[in-house]
């Protein structure tokens, strides 16, 4: 069993710097922070700073940090503008540990996570590691977990046609093994054998899920998260598929955990629930245009062969099953699409293109 000693990553001197810088973006969540933040001051690992980029909202948040300033290295840096990427890009940019661990302000580490993090650096090449968030309801002042759901990052498996698989789930070359991998067509997608592996082992992952992941500052150098996102979704696996292409090893470990407490918004900034649909669905379809020109293993050819039948699948729903729920994604899949068009061709006519604008409008 390595420790944290052995850590190669920490061998290094730090110039009087923590080990482990800890990220903590917040909004309008001062009624949950409490918990979180009274989780770290339990850590058994006890060389971290606590960054928080608060996002002033008049809740009391600031009030409730500094009641922690004696038992935590802590310090609160103001977000004056900007969505949730920035809020992770400025603590980027404050960052002074070796590592560093992301975590969501509503996500309560146990109290062995910074430790575990701290560990999984002990293998070599490692640049980045997710660990595993378990949902759970408040009762009181009690964490309760939900019994059909005991975890947020491995998932029960979807049903999918042969077709669909084969298109939309086919991996990226060097991706075979991974438990969250971006596909030839664009789409984060899950390999289930892996999942079943990923229960008791470390596996391959372009990471997971946000609310509990750490890279080391070395693998992470010159990255920024892109802020043409307004609730950043797949912003971990544009992340884990950057430390990828620089030939780190990104993986998730389900003994790291970290319960995360569910209480009907996560990174939605109070946006209501149709628009917040809306700009889920266009992000997440948004991936394969970003990383277009970049990634050669993108191919077209699978992206609109999926496109046609998706759309056969959703016409039919709706004809034939009058399923009318169907009709607002399918709305926001076509409107998706013509946003990554519209930044397709400007990137082939070497123009820049940010669809952060028209993310805006769908808010309006």
């Amino acid at each position: 069993m390595p420790k944290t000693g052995d850590n190669p990553i920490l061998l290094c001197q730090n110039g009087g710097n923590p080990a482990v810088s800890i990220i903590i973006p917040t909004y309008k969540r001062g009624n949950l922070l409490n918990y979180v933040l009274e989780a770290l001051t339990t850590q058994t690992s006890k060389d971290f700073e606590v960054l928080m980029i608060v996002k002033p909202s008049g809740d009391g948040t600031e009030q409730i940090i500094e009641k922690y300033r004696e038992r935590l290295k802590i310090k609160i840096i103001i977000q004056k503008h900007g969505y949730f990427l920035d809020a992770l890009n400025l603590g980027l940019k404050n960052a002074k540990g070796k590592i560093i661990i992301f975590l969501d302000d509503d996500a309560v580490p146990f109290p062995n996570l910074i430790h575990s993090h701290i560990l999984s650096y002990s293998t070599p090449a490692v640049g980045g590691v997710a660990g595993d968030v378990v949902p759970v309801i408040l009762r009181g002042n009690t964490l309760c977990p939900f019994e059909d759901t005991p975890s947020e990052i491995i998932p029960a498996r979807v049903s999918e046609t042969v077709l669909a698989r084969k298109l939309g789930s086919r991996p990226l070359k060097g991706l075979e093994d991974y438990l969250i991998y971006i596909s030839k067509a664009g789409f984060v997608s899950v390999n289930y054998e892996v999942a079943t592996r990923a229960l008791s082992q470390p596996v391959n992952s372009l990471l997971a899920k946000g609310a509990n992941m750490s890279i080391s500052s070395e693998a992470s150098v010159g990255f920024q998260f892109p802020t043409s996102c307004v609730l950043g979704l797949t912003n971990e696996q544009y992340l884990g598929w950057y430390l990828w292409k620089k030939g780190y090893r990104v993986i998730v470990n389900t003994q790291i955990k970290a319960y995360h407490i569910n209480h009907g918004q996560s990174l939605s900034r109070n946006i209501k629930n149709a628009k917040k649909e809306a700009v889920l669905c266009t992000e997440a379809r948004l991936l394969f245009y970003r990383l277009y020109g970049s990634e050669p293993e993108l191919s077209i050819m699978h992206r609109l062969v999926l496109l046609i039948l998706e759309a056969i699948i959703d016409v039919k729903s709706i004809c034939l099953h009058k399923d009318i729920s169907r009709i607002s994604m399918f709305k926001n899949k076509i409107s998706a699409e013509l946003m990554g068009l519209r930044w397709l061709v400007y990137k082939k006519l070497g123009l820049k293109y940010s669809p952060l604008a028209d993310l805006e409008k769908i808010l309006q």
